[in-house]
């Protein structure tokens, strides 16, 4: 049952943001500790007016669904359809436990473009949101030409690293940015990799990114609280 207190995420309110918190499989946030974490991105939601949306390791999705106010979005989601397969996670289980959509193509779980293109509607009729990884300007050409609702430019050479995509890739984030305003794309523009401090995140959006997606630099962080407010009041 979808959690009604939780908002229409894929239609995207006016809220300042997003910035999509990815928990990935890093222990610091394994059981209790995950719902530790959202809480204090909740309050930091709240605070800041920011939209923050979450996205837990699958086995996490539904109970976290059930016991924050935020969105929560699957890490990936696979393309079978519903019926007789087994250790696949697909988009009509992913709305039904209370997701709000999914990554789809991160780096760190690559897929090809026909599942793509066959995801993005799937998602679309589902009411549930899109966001679809690239790792460079080609990518984000072809990907954006799908329409999801946010491509996410993310250079891998820079995930999990101190060095961000704001200061060592800048014009990666501007040609983005002109691209999908060229060609009046329906999908709006978030940036990642290697976002670590409340300038990157300043630099990022002055040039253009819609939203953040950020994940060892708040998972790992000593105090939760205090690094997703630093990143989300720079929106």
């Amino acid at each position: 049952m979808k959690n009604s207190n939780k908002p229409e995420i894929h239609t995207m309110s006016e809220r300042k943001g997003p910035l999509i918190i990815n928990f990935k499989n890093y222990l610091e946030i394994s059981g209790d500790k995950a719902l530790a974490l959202a809480r204090d991105a909740e309050r930091v939601s709240e605070q800041t007016d920011t939209e923050i949306i979450i996205s837990p390791p699958q086995v996490l999705l539904a109970w976290l669904t059930k016991n924050t106010k935020l969105g929560v979005i699957a890490q990936h989601v696979d393309i079978q359809q519903p019926g007789p397969s087994t250790g696949f996670s697909i988009p009509e289980i992913v709305k039904d436990v209370g997701g709000a959509g999914s990554l789809i193509n991160h780096s760190e779980h690559p897929i090809n473009q026909e599942i793509i293109r066959d995801l993005i509607p799937r998602l679309r009729s589902l009411g549930l949101l899109s966001i679809v990884c690239a790792k460079n300007l080609s990518e984000l050409r072809e990907y954006s030409s799908m329409g999801p609702d946010f491509v996410a430019i993310e250079p891998p050479e820079l995930i999990g690293t101190k060095k961000s995509i704001s200061t060592e890739k800048p014009s990666l984030i501007t040609d983005s940015f002109q691209h999908l305003k060229q060609v009046a794309s329906q999908s709006q523009l978030i940036c990642g990799a290697g976002i670590n401090s409340s300038e990157d995140i300043k630099i990022a959006v002055k040039l253009g990114s819609k939203g953040i997606l950020a994940a060892s630099s708040v998972v790992k962080s000593k105090k939760w609280y205090e690094k997703i407010y630093e990143l989300a009041s720079q929106f």
